[in-house]
């Protein structure tokens, strides 16, 4: 329960926190940013989450000091997400953050329960689904942002469209993030040769494209590499297909990496790195260690697209290996650019940890957000 202190303000035992986060996934990227935001809030917070999302390939890998488990259980083969404990917590908070995702029985449910106890919730997550603002279940995230306190977006672009969607809720940016300021640098080797791809090997980021567009290339007969790092339930159909292509011996899987230091190296000897399907986080990780990313141009991104605008980002027909290898091509033969530094100084200061985490304490304490420009272009002097 909520006791009244002297001062006349409430106090907020472990059963009924200030700030509470309930959240389908914590997976191992948001370490740095959930360390600082625990350390920022103090006693007064816990966060809730499960064990896998309904994609059971993303998972909760965050250290358990930062986290309460809670069930995630998939409904209706897998398509609705209900998690189940500490709701009662999570009913008392003072403020709570959920997640912006209507195919969250538990989401639905906390923020309609606490609308009726008048508290103050927020959500947290991606304005639009995949498919974009037209798509039918916007409808539903913006039926479920009207009934919110506000939100609480991973992208700059997203805030005029998320301000003018639903007028008067505020809005905050919490930008998605992988490292802290300090661990975003560049180093760059003098012969880079490798092609990198850094994330989960499923179907959804097509990779059996570049592989195709790398094998078109004939960069391999040039000494050029393609390293994909990442595990998922393509691995053997991409072995498979570099067998085919007669580029088995210029690919090299890596596997899982999550530590810094050694995704660094691979970032150093890149000459570049491609997502062939969507991109994401991907794309802050790659253009953050300075190595320019290409991506496909018809893909419904994530919203670290906007940073495009760099510079760092070239763009080639979506589903064509074709114009995939003639952008590899060019990429090998261009003199190299002059703008790393610029472009890693850009995700240190927008996309670290840091911002992050910033965004979401200013969020829970709704306190007004001091957003750097967002408008990313950086040209050559």
């Amino acid at each position: 329960m909520v006791k009244p202190t002297s001062s006349g303000q409430p106090k907020y035992t472990a059963q009924s926190r200030r700030y509470v986060l309930y959240t389908a996934v914590l997976p191992a990227y948001r370490s740095a940013c959930m360390q600082m935001v625990s350390e920022s809030l103090g006693p007064d917070y816990v966060a809730f989450t499960g064990e896998t999302h309904l994609d059971q390939t993303v998972r909760t890998g965050i250290p358990g000091h930062l986290f309460t488990p809670v069930r995630n259980r998939g409904l209706l083969a897998g398509r609705i997400l209900l998690q189940t404990g500490r709701w009662l917590e999570v009913t008392r908070a003072g403020t709570a953050i959920l997640d912006l995702n209507p195919r969250s029985l538990s989401a639905w449910a906390m923020l309609l329960i606490r609308r009726c106890l008048r508290r103050r919730t927020l959500l947290w997550g991606h304005l639009h689904p995949q498919r974009g603002g037209a798509s039918p279940t916007a409808i539903l995230r913006r039926t479920m942002r009207k009934i919110s306190s506000g939100t609480v977006l991973y992208g700059y672009s997203s805030l005029p469209t998320a301000q003018s969607e639903v007028p008067g809720k505020p809005v905050w940016v919490a930008p998605n993030s992988l490292y802290p300021q300090s661990e975003i640098s560049v180093d760059r080797s003098d012969n880079r040769k490798s092609i990198l791809y850094v994330g989960r090997l499923e179907r959804a980021k097509k990779l059996p494209l570049l592989i195709e567009g790398f094998a078109l290339s004939g960069l391999y007969r040039d000494g050029y590499k393609l390293v994909i790092v990442g595990h998922g339930s393509q691995l053997e159909d991409l072995r498979t297909k570099a067998r085919e292509l007669g580029v088995e011996t210029h690919c090299y899987f890596a596997g899982r990496i999550y530590d810094t230091a050694s995704i660094k190296l691979l970032y150093k000897e890149a000459m570049c790195s491609v997502s062939p399907g969507y991109a994401g986080l991907s794309l802050t990780q790659s253009i953050g260690f300075g190595v320019p990313v290409l991506v496909a141009d018809d893909e419904p991104h994530s919203p670290e697209i906007e940073l495009a605008s760099s510079g760092a980002v070239q763009f080639f027909s979506s589903d064509s290996p074709t114009s995939l290898a003639t952008l590899l091509r060019r990429t090998a033969d261009a003199q190299p650019s002059a703008l790393p530094e610029r472009w890693s100084r850009l995700v240190a200061e927008s996309y670290s940890a840091e911002a992050m985490a910033a965004g979401l304490v200013a969020a829970f304490k709704n306190e007004p957000q001091l957003l750097l420009q967002n408008d990313w272009t950086i040209r050559e002097e």
